[in-house]
């Protein structure tokens, strides 16, 4: 192809030489040698993208970048080269050829941006020179503090009369003991002491006596003079002169500390809406719209599109016969606001003269009134709710359906009798009251979670109530029970804990597995201190064959929760002592020999290795007791059995927890709030994956 301003390329290759016809969208017309009619498909994107860009034609362009997959190298150097940068910086994803093009267009933020995921000095002051040049004063100082350019920086608060910055880029001349800086700094400050001390530091004694005389600073001149040895009358011209004045700087008229310079008001371009082309992740994707800018125009319901999964620029208004993006005189250009003829029967809306004139007597009569009452907006507590997909956000939203629908969905929670005080915490503490005059009604305010972060309403989410290190603190008061063997205490502590990782909620990858070990840790524990507790209360009834069995098995099913090493340990120390006072020594023995592979202390050790020497002279138990080690298996959290290996077993779907079949579809006594065998998702507590 060849376009008239001299730009030419190929549009396809061809084996034999053809005779052109016609070339209608992306169909060739052609003849070939011997008189055949032949129609080949080609690709007119590129030439049609770059005819659009030297008529100006813009809306075409966007509709070409959304409709196809143009974007490369050679379209991002032809658009640098032809005077385009701006949008050449739209479709750039390295970060060093952005921050070229956000100089050559003047787009300061963005060269922020990728200045400082380049993070390198020689970048930090080729940005710190064009924001002087178009004078960004804080962006210069960022720049400043990032390349540790003190001198700059002292200059730089100094001509914008920032003088109490100036106080403190002086006390970090003193930290890095730098004589100059700090000479620098109390000349542009006025501070003459300093000045003084300065100069008797750098050896020119001469020098600081001299300044002190001057400034009218007797003693600390008397002092210098002392220390040096002289003799005043051996000093000569320490007089001072006439007609001399004090060297002070100028005190600021306007201080300038936070202001840039008055920048002229650029209005967006077109592409700036049509794309979230500002986002260094984002860029065009072929065959779909973002429909961002439409958020500030639109009502109750519109932005809930995307969670829907609804995309609205797919194959719309594309036509082979008018070509990419061209609409005909008749058809509704993609990007305008106009809508076809007669499509606004089929939506219901009909015209109504009766409706019209009421409007606009409603409007006649609010002008004369001089207010137009604003229409209501959107309450925060459904912009938590649209935003976020997690449960604790939509309980704190008050939308407590959806939030039960997600747990159910998620973690196959049955029973909500033991949440509702979280339920009630989570709403209640996501919101403050405020109460002005006695006749008003309070305002109640929502608390977010990064208020200074969130700019945007896309931003907005509650205030976190349950955390990841308040989870940790509970973590550890468990284990501190445990270990006094308050195991009634613990029991209650790792339940609490494991409810209220349903309604925590964290930011990064590692942060969730977290949680799911600290759930893990609380089923084995919440399943090892009941098993023990039964233990206890076996111990107490009638000493039977059948309760002493009963006694060591739960002995021994205790030892094969996962269990922090201290407390398996003594767990072990329990089992073998248990095992040994009911003649199962094979079982004591085996007890023995695992509580030596974690190294006790050198007393427990002797002891088991004495258990081991006994046991092994008559390896037998007396009572047939459901236990073998060396069979792997899990413990059934219902009955406290056994469930071997490849015997059928059903889980919670919350902690995972097992179970025998014939406890499907009850209660989980391990959470107890989830339903055996239910299927579900998996709990979800990462908030950056909504």
């Amino acid at each position: 192809f060849a376009l008239p301003r001299g730009d030419s390329g190929i549009v396809r290759t061809i084996d034999n030489p053809i005779y052109l016809v016609r070339v209608q969208g992306g169909d060739l017309h052609c003849l070939d040698r011997e008189g055949s009619v032949n129609v080949i498909k080609i690709d007119p994107t590129e030439y049609r993208f770059k005819l659009a860009l030297q008529h100006r034609n813009y809306e075409e362009v966007v509709s070409i970048i959304r409709n196809s997959n143009l974007v490369g190298q050679s379209i991002i150097a032809y658009l640098q080269k032809n005077g385009y940068p701006e949008i050449a910086l739209h479709f750039v994803r390295d970060d060093t050829a952005r921050f070229e093009l956000a100089l050559e267009c003047g787009n300061m933020d963005i060269a922020l941006e990728t200045a400082k995921a380049i993070d390198t000095p020689a970048y930090w002051n080729k940005f710190s020179q064009e924001a002087l040049r178009r004078g960004h004063i804080q962006m210069v100082e960022l720049a400043y503090q990032r390349t540790k350019a003190y001198d700059k920086l002292s200059f730089l608060y100094s001509i914008t009369g920032n003088t109490e910055k100036l106080v403190k880029m002086q006390k970090i001349a003193i930290m890095r003991n730098d004589l100059q800086s700090r000479l620098q700094n109390s000349l542009f400050i006025g501070d003459v002491e300093d000045r003084v001390r300065v100069l008797q530091e750098s050896g020119q004694h001469a020098l600081a006596y001299l300044t002190a005389k001057s400034h009218g600073l007797v003693e600390e001149a008397e002092s210098i003079r002392a220390g040096a040895g002289v003799e005043e009358a051996d000093i000569t011209s320490a007089d001072v002169a006439g007609g001399s004045k004090l060297l002070l700087p100028t005190t600021p008229v306007i201080s300038s500390t936070e202001l840039d310079w008055p920048q002229l008001h650029v209005s967006k371009g077109i592409f700036d809406g049509k794309f979230n082309f500002g986002d260094k992740g984002a860029g065009p994707h072929p065959g779909k719209s973002r429909v961002a800018d439409l958020a500030t125009a639109a009502v109750d319901g519109d932005d809930a599109a995307g969670a829907w999964d609804i995309d609205e620029g797919e194959n719309m208004g594309v036509d082979d016969e008018e070509g990419f993006g061209g609409a005909g005189a008749d058809e509704v250009d993609l990007l305008g606001d106009e809508v076809e003829a007669g499509a606004e029967g089929g939506w219901g809306i009909d015209d109504d003269g009766e409706l019209d004139a009421e409007i606009a007597a409603e409007a006649t009569a609010a002008a004369a009134a001089g207010f137009v009452a604003p229409q209501p907006g959107i309450s925060e507590l459904e912009v938590w709710s649209r935003n976020s997909t997690l449960a604790v956000d939509q309980i704190a939203a008050g939308n407590f359906e959806q939030a039960m629908r997600l747990l159910r969905d998620q973690v196959g929670i049955a029973s909500f009798d033991a949440l509702k005080p979280a339920f009630m915490e989570i709403y209640t503490s996501s919101r403050s009251v405020l109460t002005t005059a006695p006749f008003a009604t309070p305002s109640r305010i929502p608390l977010r979670r990064n208020p200074a972060e969130s700019t945007e309403a896309s931003q907005y989410f509650p205030a976190k109530i349950y955390s990841l290190s308040s989870s940790l603190e509970q973590l550890q008061q468990g284990y501190r029970a445990t270990t006094a063997a308050k195991f009634e205490d613990g029991l209650v502590l790792f339940k609490r804990l494991l409810l209220s990782l349903i309604f925590v909620s964290v930011d990064t990858a590692e942060d969730a597995n977290e949680i799911k070990q600290l759930l893990q840790i609380c089923r084995e524990y919440i399943l090892g201190i009941t098993i023990e507790l039964e233990r206890a209360s076996v111990a107490k009834e009638e000493a039977t064959e059948e309760n002493s069995v009963r006694l060591v098995e739960l002995a021994a099913f205790f030892t094969h929760c996962q269990l922090r090493a201290d407390h398996e340990k003594l767990s072990l120390r329990a089992a073998m002592n248990t095992a040994y006072k009911h003649k199962c020594f094979k079982a004591a023995g085996e007890f023995a020999q695992r509580l030596l592979d974690l190294v006790p202390t050198p007393q427990i050790a002797d002891k088991a290795r004495k258990m081991i020497t006994i046991c092994d002279r008559q390896s037998r138990d007396n009572l047939a007791i459901n236990y073998d080690a060396r069979n792997p298996f899990v413990i059934c959290a219902a009955s406290h059995t056994p469930i071997h290996r490849g015997e059928p077993a059903v889980n919670c779907p919350y902690c995972q927890a097992a179970y025998k079949p014939k406890h499907n579809g009850e209660l989980c006594r391990v959470c107890t709030v989830a339903k055996i065998g239910a299927k579900a998702t998996g709990l979800r507590s990462l908030a950056s994956a909504n």
